[in-house]
Order: C-alpha cells, then sequence, then structure tokens
C-alpha cells in the first residue's frame, strides 16, 4: 500500500485570494508486517502570482521571502507532478488535510488544469479534534502535537517537507493513543 503525506504552504487561508507557495509529499510504501519505505520525497517551492494580497503573518510562518523563492517554478509545472504522486497513492495523510486539497483543487480551477483525483484521506487533525474531545489532548494542532508527543524533526517547522515528515510521526503516536480507546470512534 501506498501511503503518502501531503502538505501545503499558502499565502493566508482565504481561498479567494490566497495561494499555494509551496507543496511537499512524502509517498511510504507499507508492507503487511507494518514496515515503511519512503518512496519519494517531494518538495517544490510555487511562483506566487498575489504576492501583493499575502497575509503577512503566513509569509513569516511559512518562511517566504523573495530570495527564498528565486528558484519557485509555475504552478502549472508543480501541479502535473503532484497529481502523479497522488494519483499513484491508496491513501493521503495530512494534518487538517481537507484544508490543502481545497487549495490544490481551487489552484488547479484557478489554471484550468485537471485537479488531481484524490485517494481516500486519512486527517490526523479530525483524530487530534476526538481526542481533544475526549479530554485526552488539549489542543489538535500541529505544533501542540508535536510538542506534546516529545516529537523532534529535523529542520524548520511550516515548510512543506518537515510538516510532512511531522504529520507522519504525529500519526503514528496517534494510532498508539487510539489504539487504547478505539471506541472513541465507533
Amino acid at each position: 500500500m501506498i501511503v503518502t503525506v501531503l502538505d501545503t504552504e499558502t499565502t493566508g487561508l482565504d481561498i479567494d485570494k490566497h495561494e499555494v507557495i509551496e507543496i511537499a509529499l512524502i509517498s511510504y510504501l507499507s508492507d503487511r508486517d507494518g514496515n515503511r519505505y519512503i518512496m519519494k520525497s517531494y518538495e517544490q517551492k510555487i511562483k506566487p502570482q498575489n504576492i501583493e494580497q499575502a497575509n503577512p503573518r503566513a509569509l513569516q510562518i511559512n518562511g517566504y521571502t523573495e530570495e527564498a523563492w528565486l528558484s519557485a517554478r509555475p504552478a502549472s509545472d508543480v501541479l502535473s507532478e503532484v497529481k502523479g504522486l497522488v494519483e499513484k497513492s491508496d491513501i493521503l495523510l495530512g494534518q487538517n488535510l481537507i484544508f490543502d486539497l481545497r487549495f490544490i483543487n481551487e489552484m488547479c480551477q484557478r489554471l484550468n488544469i485537471d485537479a488531481p483525483v484524490f485517494p481516500a484521506y486519512i486527517d490526523t487533525k479530525s483524530i487530534a479534534d476526538k481526542l481533544v474531545k475526549a479530554n485526552w489532548l488539549e489542543k489538535s494542532g500541529m505544533d501542540y502535537l508535536v510538542e506534546h508527543y516529545n516529537i523532534e524533526v529535523e529542520g524548520r517547522a511550516h515548510t512543506a517537507l518537515v510538516d510532512c515528515e511531522r504529520t507522519m510521526l504525529v500519526w503514528d503516536k496517534l494510532l498508539k493513543e487510539v489504539d487504547e480507546e478505539y471506541s472513541l470512534f465507533t
């Protein structure tokens, strides 16, 4: 089974005026014994088209600077590569994944490109939200989960590739947590 972790960085939260400026995917091959192997790691900065509409706080969080984005590629080029990786996946995994999928769909629509056919997906934030409701966790945000589970990852948080890595590690911790009380999801 191929499980692909997906994350985007955007210029803000408003899908009508903000855009994706970085995307990453890590595709893992999972065998029947529960072992996982990285098949493909992909990260690409995307050339913004409307940077003047960006939320300054969003740019600060994801580390956007003109200099850092000099080698960014056009969204149309990146989307064809992303589409190929997504459509080879059996399951997508992400933190607040619906946010990323909506932004990808919107980007495709703006560029008049066919959006990827997304496979089934698992959202770690949705699972964490249920654990918050059950008073097992205080919050469901990625930064909190990483701290709560004492997860360490090299690199800067809120870059798409590092957030993919953090998401997979959080997923592993959530699985253990949920395994203790499966009835939360039935």
